[in-house]
């Protein structure tokens, strides 16, 4: 079973993406624990009990201000976790190269200024291929 969280520090997107997540979770009848969602990097980073392929997270970029404070957190949980999947979501496209730099192997990178329906394509996208993929090794 797939373990989703979530760090995103605004309500209002916090509120967007678990409903699309609960939403492809229950068209898809997908086998999925969660979302739990955090608002505080320390929190996710304290939640974080296992480790595998069966770990999701969703990552905003930027946390109270602080750019690339997302990439940190993937950084750390990437120390954690080596086989999580992570995937950013954050209205900054243009830190997309820079998370190379970071050595995060993110799995996608989802702007949040879709449309509801490409956004809900790229996060059902994201979910069925970590469904698909929970305890498979490359």
């Amino acid at each position: 079973m797939l373990n989703i969280f979530i760090l995103e520090d605004e309500f209002l997107q916090q509120t967007r993406i678990e409903t699309v997540i609960k939403d492809v979770i229950a068209k898809k009848s997908l086998k999925c624990k969660g979302p739990e969602i955090f608002g505080k990097p320390s929190q996710l980073l304290d939640a974080i009990t296992e480790r595998g392929s069966h770990q999701l997270f969703f990552l905003d970029i930027e946390i109270k201000g602080e750019e690339k404070k997302g990439m940190e957190i993937a950084r750390e949980i990437r120390e954690k976790d080596p086989s999580a999947s992570i995937v950013f979501v954050t209205t900054h496209s243009e830190f997309m190269p820079v998370t190379y730099r970071y050595r995060v192997s993110a799995l996608d990178f989802i702007d949040k200024g879709l449309n509801d329906q490409d956004y809900q394509e790229a996060i059902s996208s994201v979910l069925i291929h970590a469904t698909e993929n929970v305890n498979k090794t490359v």
